[in-house]
């Protein structure tokens, strides 16, 4: 089931602006042989989602929108949140449990900080197996299908099949951005429908997302907020928006940067 939230025609508009920084009204229309009234409609819709910047005659890149990153530069953005997110969440895997977990620098800090034994561990990310190889007290479940180098995962029809014959006590999921109001949100249309089948067959649902991910949104929408059973953040996440979370009845779990044994703080 494919949950695309915007027409192909914006795709490529939304292409064009972040390829060109800026792009006029009749450059998308003569490029998308569209009229320039139509475009001005699309620009305006597309802008009401926070996935463009509408400007004078144009558009530009909206600040809002998280464009997803490679393996090597997620490395680099929040690394120490990243890993205190990571041993929080991991603290909520238990033993004998079966868990998905998709790609990510910070799913791959979970995996490295689970304690639990006899746990199961389903993936399509290559950094999580890195993390879990020499663990002889995990089972690793290894996604096949179409390889994607950037993030170091596998995607596509033959992935989704075989998660849809599985069912996971819990799925730990990355993603380019949650927001209290429409959800989570991937960056490409393959991640979106792994992420989609990882949630559909899992019991219970994790977030893991530092706090640049909070309301912010992206290409893809993958799921409602009412999927998700637990947010694990950081402690620069805006209380706000973590009280909209827990409005939405989503758990919510701070990762502390200036505890020094890495506690976490809930509702």
């Amino acid at each position: 089931m494919k949950r695309v939230i915007i027409p192909e025609r914006w795709e490529k508009i939304i292409e064009m602006v972040e390829e060109k920084g800026s792009v006029s009204v009749e450059e998308i229309a003569q490029a998308l042989s569209i009229s320039t009234p139509t475009v001005r409609r699309d620009l305006a819709r597309i802008h009401q989602r926070g996935l463009i910047k509408r400007t004078r005659g144009g558009a530009a890149p909206s600040a809002q929108r998280q464009v997803g990153l490679t393996v090597a530069e997620s490395r680099r953005v929040n690394p120490i949140e990243k890993e205190l997110i990571g041993q929080v969440a991991a603290e909520l895997v238990e033993p004998g449990e079966s868990v998905m977990m998709d790609g990510g620098f910070t799913t791959y800090q979970v995996a490295r900080h689970i304690q639990a034994n006899n746990v199961k561990v389903v993936t399509n990310s290559f950094d999580v197996v890195q993390a879990l190889i020499g663990r002889g007290d995990i089972g690793l479940v290894v996604l096949g299908g179409e390889m994607l180098f950037d993030s170091g995962t596998t995607v596509g029809p033959s992935a989704e099949r075989q998660i849809r014959e599985m069912t996971a006590d819990k799925a730990i999921i990355g993603i380019n951005g949650i927001s209290p109001e429409d959800g989570l949100y991937a960056d490409k249309q393959s991640t979106a429908q792994t992420k989609i089948a990882m949630i559909e067959r899992s019991k219970e649902v994790i977030i893991v997302a530092d706090y640049s991910k909070l309301g912010r949104s992206a290409l893809y929408n993958v799921a409602p907020i009412e999927s998700v059973t637990t947010l694990v953040t950081d402690d620069k996440a805006d209380e706000a928006i973590l009280n909209a979370f827990r409005n939405a009845g989503v758990e919510v779990l701070v990762a502390s940067a200036n505890d020094a044994n890495n506690s976490h703080k809930g509702e």
